[in-house]
This record gives structure tokens, sequence and C-alpha cells, in this order.
């Protein structure tokens, strides 16, 4: 029997991207889904209503996560009707920008949505979590390491790996566990919109962590959670590259990021 059977996992970034995938693997494994999205979720519970076949529930909600008075409207109308057993949190926009050629909207806008919704979301769900029960949040390798031409993104996502590991010291001795998912790039929506955009030097460092299909690293997450696990790093480049980031001086981790950034502008 599945691990997600019967549970009620609550996803916000439903429409599309990993959170759509997530929500494709859990409805084949019997969980019941409550879908969050700024984006329009009629396609998403279209195509979910036809893998449907354990007749599971599925039930959407429009959500701005960066309205923290409608964050916590729209998933406490939400648990009136089926509390959270599992909070999946995909919410999150790319900053593919150099620091000196983005304007201070765009760096607002990427720590508006990455941060403070994500701090929206726990925030809104947290009387709802007891004993048992877990959350989940995306983080990125952005998280630990900088690259050229993520200074807003890096700086987002390093701020949320500091406010899970926070979280986990709180909340642990209650009962809630924390699972924070740090995946390499993947091809979806949110890496395809930095085509074009990204410098090169800045693509040329992302390959070096590699790239993973959306459906393993989905997979690799929803393991993770199973198995209640603090952080999931899928993917055997990324692993190499956070253990490098434990064991060597950041000197030596520098040098080989200038080396990718010499090599990419070399090649432009």
């Amino acid at each position: 029997m599945s691990y997600y059977k019967d549970k009620t996992v609550y996803i916000t970034g439903a429409a599309s991207g990993i959170g759509f995938e997530t929500a494709k693997q859990l409805i084949n494994q019997g969980a019941h889904l409550v879908l969050f999205d700024v984006q329009t979720l009629d396609e998403t519970l279209s195509t979910l209503k036809g893998m449907n076949k354990l007749n599971t529930s599925i039930s959407t909600y429009e959500l701005d996560a960066t309205d923290a008075q409608m964050t916590t409207k729209q998933i406490a109308e939400a648990a009136s009707h089926t509390p959270p057993d599992i909070l999946m949190h995909f919410v999150g926009v790319t900053g593919p920008w150099t620091f000196d050629e983005m304007t201070q909207e765009q760096f607002e806008r990427v720590m508006s949505i990455n941060v403070f919704g994500t701090r929206n979301v726990l925030a809104a769900v947290r009387p709802f979590l007891s004993r048992g029960k877990q959350v989940m949040v995306t983080a990125s390798m952005a998280s630990f390491t900088g690259s050229y031409g993520y200074s807003s993104y890096s700086a987002s996502k390093f701020a949320i790996w500091g406010m899970m590991q926070s979280l986990h010291y709180e909340w642990q001795p209650l009962g809630i566990d924390i699972t924070v998912f740090a995946p390499p790039p993947i091809d979806t929506p949110l890496t395809q919109a930095e085509v074009g955009v990204m410098a090169a030097a800045g693509v040329g460092m992302k390959k070096l962590a590699g790239e993973l299909k959306i459906e393993d690293a989905v997979k690799a997450m929803l393991k993770g959670v199973k198995n209640r696990e603090f952080l999931v790093v899928p993917g055997v480049m990324a692993n190499l590259i956070r253990l490098q980031l434990r064991l060597f001086p950041v000197s030596w981790v520098n040098w080989i990021g200038d080396k990718a950034v010499a090599m990419s502008m070399k090649n432009k």
C-alpha cells in the first residue's frame, strides 16, 4: 500500500511544473488532493480527473501566495472541508538577471514570491498542523551556492533554507516533520523562462549541477517525504556539489565556479 493512500495533500503551485507532476504521481497513489495556484486549475483538474482510477477527492482553490490575507482565507476554507496531512509548497519564480542588469522591482518580486510567499503559506497552514503532519518546501541547489546571474534567486533560496532549518527546530519537538526539496535544474516552465534571458556564464554554471527529468526529481522528493527526511537533493551531480561545499574551502568552490564562468564567456 502506498504511503500516500488516503492522505490529504495540499499542493501549492499545482497548475504546472513540479507541482503538477507531483499531483499526477500522487493521484496514482491514492492521495486526496487539494490544489492551489494563482493560475487557472481547469486543465490540471481535467487531467487529474482522467487519471483518477482510485476515485479520490480533488479540490482546487485560487491562491496568490504573496497576499497573506488571501492565503490565510483560502487555506482555512480548504481545511474546513479537508484538513491537510501533508503540505507541499512549490510556488516560486526564477530571477535570471545579473545584479547590474536587474531592477529593484525585479529583485523585490523574486523575494516577495519566493520568501514572503513561503512564509505566508506556512503561517496559514500552521493552525491545521498537529503531531504526525508534514511540510515539504521547495528550495534549490541555489540555497547552498551562488551562481552567475542568480543574485536574487539565490538570495531567496538561501533565505528559505535558513527559514526551514529554524522551523525544524521549532516544529520537530511538536511532531511536525519538515522536508526541504533542493533539486538541481529541472526542465520546467520556470527554467524555460530563463532561455534567452540568462547570460551564457549563468547557463554554464547551471550545467555543473546537471539537469534532472521532472518525473525522477518528483519521485525522489516523494520518497524523501515518505521517509521523513529533512533534506532531499536528487541527482548524482547535485549531491557531488553538495559534498564539495561541505568538504572543501570556499576558495576551492569559487575557483571551480570562476573556471566555469570563464569557459562560458570564452565559448560565447
